[in-house]
């Protein structure tokens, strides 16, 4: 192929151009003219497949005449080498790639099938935090150690948390081209042999309290509910076996205060699918007073109008002097340990009310009721034995 340099454009001429025009100005140099901007492109047969392509030098005018021959000099020297052009724009750009940039674009490809962002947000951008800045093609192992010893010093099951996290943006990393080698956050076969074996915990349950202490407890919580929605969402959840986040997320729109039946949407549920919530008279009673402070679609409310926090309740339960490390999740134990007790028959029933999966996926395709009137005699039962002490 002949390359033939033309003279130089003048700006009236450049200016005059219409549209769609291309200005071939010789050793590739072309000049484009399109609706929005005039455009100086570098035209060159790739090396690799021998087809002709293009690739942007710069606007008209900020980059101008002079500019644009200059770098279309140095694009064709590296044509002559056998290199593409674009290859090394993208391996330049991929060198450059920060942890914090590769975490970011892993997120926005993935977030569709996370419920919340919050433990990915913890997992990566706190933790993560001393790698943030690093580019991920110079992250090795020593990197990543030093980054998650603390944490698992005082943490350990976070850090392998966030571990796994890393393994995954790393890996997609690589895919992406902005890394090579091997993981350095891989744990099996890699940092397995760097952190010390974990003491095994042979209690994984959330501490709860013992169901013969309920009545006494709510007793001292019901005097509570005046002072806060906490109290009374406490209540609420204890009431109806239910997990902590469920009502304190809870809306008016989900409520059937005529059938008395709470409906949580599956996307709202651990199981993913939708399940139905009978619940007594006292709670009725409990909605009615946060009726007078509705303000918006959620039932318990927070100090800034929304969800109510978890560390409030929380709060509460340290405040009410309940044993050490006694969460809010742990009552759905102790209504549990009531029901075997006082329904050692309704075992299934007793399961469905803490919205557990009993059954497998053939038994599943033929019950498919959900035992809504049965379960409520079961949770009137509860309502009444924790209030036998008030």
């Amino acid at each position: 192929m002949r390359y033939v340099k033309k003279p130089m454009p003048t700006m009236r001429e450049i200016q005059a151009l219409p549209p769609g025009k291309r200005l071939y100005l010789g050793h590739g140099l072309v000049l484009k003219v399109t609706p929005t901007g005039r455009y100086w492109m570098f035209r060159y047969t790739k090396p690799t497949t021998h087809r002709p392509t293009e690739t942007s030098i710069g606007p008209w005018p900020e980059c101008g005449y002079s500019s644009a021959r200059q770098v279309a000099a140095q694009l064709q020297v590296m044509v002559l080498k056998g290199d593409d052009p674009v290859q090394v724009a993208r391996q330049q750009g991929a060198s450059k790639k920060t942890f914090a940039e590769a975490c970011e674009e892993w997120i926005n490809k993935h977030k569709s099938k996370w419920r919340s962002l919050r433990h990915v947000n913890v997992l990566i951008g706190k933790h993560g935090r001393p790698l943030a800045d690093v580019p991920v093609r110079a992250i090795d192992r020593p990197m990543v150690v030093n980054a998650i010893s603390d944490l698992y010093k005082s943490y350990p099951n976070e850090a392998l948390r966030a571990l796994r996290m890393w393994a995954q943006v790393l890996d997609f990393a690589k895919t992406m081209g902005y890394r090579d080698g091997d993981n350095p956050a891989a744990w099996r076969g890699n940092l397995e042999h760097v952190f010390p074996d974990r003491l095994k915990n042979h209690d994984k349950h959330y501490p709860s309290l013992p169901f013969k202490y309920v009545p006494e407890f709510m007793t001292r919580l019901r005097l509570r509910q005046v002072k806060g929605h906490s109290a009374a969402a406490l209540e609420f959840q204890i009431l109806t076996a239910s997990r902590p986040g469920e009502v304190r997320n809870m809306k008016w729109s989900e409520l059937d205060l005529i059938n008395r039946i709470w409906t949580l949407p599956p996307e709202r549920t651990k199981q993913n699918r939708q399940h139905r919530v009978p619940f007594p008279v006292r709670c009725m009673e409990i909605l009615a007073l946060q009726n007078e402070y509705r303000t918006n679609d959620f039932v318990f409310k927070g100090y800034n109008g929304v969800a109510l926090d978890d560390k409030s309740v929380r709060a509460l339960l340290k405040r009410m002097g309940l044993p050490k490390h006694t969460v809010p999740h742990g009552f759905r134990a102790s209504f549990r340990n009531w029901a075997a007790h006082t329904f050692p028959r309704d075992r299934d029933l007793a399961e469905l009310c803490l919205g557990h999966s009993v059954k497998g996926p053939t038994e599943g395709a033929y019950w498919t009721d959900d035992m809504l009137e049965q379960r409520r005699r079961i949770m009137d039962a509860w309502a009444e034995y924790c209030g036998s002490a008030v």
